[in-house]
């Protein structure tokens, strides 16, 4: 089969289950993100544009006028521009920059037409359908002696409804990290898929560096700074200065938590092997029994090791 054919039939497949089937959205994304990218490695321009522009066109023609335009803030545009980026033979980390802003700009895009044309993003919607749902499964939670248990120790139900209400009015309040969260996490695997296929098919193409020699870039470092003043200022009045710092907090915390666990596998590596084999065995124990205090440590870890760059991995980059 040629080629052209080959992926023109792949991406016009992923772009038809992402339409067809909401609940599988991010997966078939990244799916035809990757497949968009192995395109461009493979075909020339002209016939990359041939598969993208079929490939919309399958969205629009099965997900209707409206829609299609979600899919494409989120998904299509870093898609599109890492593949475009790809044919023109940029390395694994200059495609990943900038389909990882292409994923922002997308979104941000996609909060900025939705605003101007409801004058809301989805918060108070989110928040109602949570309320529904605690509403609705409230009967179940009785039944299942859930509240009864938190009664005997010492927590009313009263009280249990407004922690229950506040952690939805939260959640709600977080949905923008929720939409950025999932733009850039489809971005990061839609090119490392097309990375593993291309290392597992020979070619020279999206060489990406080994886990533990990955480093956060410096100017996310700020971005998590940033973030956490804005969280501080207006933690007191609880403010939209403090739903911002904590929306960019919410982004930031899987990023950095990854670039610290991969400077804690470096330090592992170095150690030797009785000692590495014990202290992964630590790690993972103490990672388990103390979750969200791991979460902390490692993207703490992974903020400083950007400022301060503990391996050196700059240094060496540059000699």
């Amino acid at each position: 089969m040629p080629v052209f054919i080959k992926y023109l039939l792949l991406t016009s497949l992923f772009s038809f289950l992402m339409a067809s089937f909401p609940s599988l959205i991010i997966l078939m994304a990244i799916l035809w993100g990757s497949s968009l990218i192995m395109a461009a490695i493979y075909l020339d321009l002209k016939k990359l544009l041939a598969i993208t522009g079929v490939s919309i066109v399958v969205l629009y023609a099965i997900a209707g006028v409206h829609i299609p335009f979600y899919h494409l803030a989120f998904f299509g545009l870093s898609a599109i521009v890492m593949s475009f980026l790809a044919n023109m033979g940029k390395e694994y980390y200059q495609v990943q920059k900038w389909g990882i802003n292409a994923a922002v700009i997308g979104v941000t895009l996609f909060t900025l037409i939705i605003y101007f044309t409801t004058g809301q993003i989805g918060i108070q919607e989110m928040e109602k359908q949570l309320n529904i749902y605690w509403q609705e499964n409230q009967q179940q939670f009785e039944q299942s002696g859930l509240i009864e248990l938190y009664e005997e120790r010492g927590i009313s139900r009263e009280e249990l409804e407004d922690s229950i209400q506040h952690m939805v009015k939260s959640l709600a309040r977080h949905l923008p990290a929720f939409y950025y969260l999932q733009a850039i996490l489809a971005a990061f695997f839609m090119l490392l898929l097309a990375a593993t296929l291309c290392h597992k098919a020979g070619l020279e193409r999206l060489i990406k560096r080994p886990f533990k020699c990955e480093i956060m870039p410096w100017q996310l470092a700020w971005v998590v700074i940033a973030g956490l003043a804005l969280w501080l200022l207006g933690r007191a009045q609880m403010n939209s200065l403090y739903y911002t710092g904590s929306n960019i907090l919410v982004v930031m915390l899987p990023i950095s938590m990854y670039f610290g666990l991969a400077t804690v596998v470096f330090k592992l590596k170095q150690q030797q092997p009785v000692h590495q084999k014990w202290g992964t065995i630590a790690l993972i124990i103490l990672s388990i029994l103390f979750l969200p205090s791991a979460v902390i440590f490692f993207s703490v870890i992974g903020v400083f090791d950007a400022l301060l760059d503990y391996r050196k991995l700059r240094l060496e980059k540059e000699d």
